[in-house]
């Protein structure tokens, strides 16, 4: 397992894309560091760039494991 001792997320201005049926959708890119001394503002490698509907997956999957961490249970496998 990995530690990162900065994780950002932010909504990337230049990932703008018009969707066929006339809705807009703009991409979200992730910043993962694993340097605890580095300044979190000046973290910007590696990006990870997902849509909305992984966004979602992702933080309904991370409010899930806070619970369980909270409660001390291990996760399911």
């Amino acid at each position: 397992m990995s530690e990162y001792g900065h994780v950002r997320a932010y909504l990337d201005p230049l990932g703008i894309e018009r969707l066929p049926d006339g809705h807009w959708r703009q991409s979200i890119e992730m910043v993962f560091c694993d340097d605890p001394d580095r300044d979190r503002l000046g973290v910007v490698e590696p990006v990870c760039p997902i849509d909305a509907a992984r966004a979602r997956e992702l933080a309904s999957e991370l409010l899930m494991l806070a619970e369980l961490a909270e409660r001390g249970m291990e996760t399911p496998r």
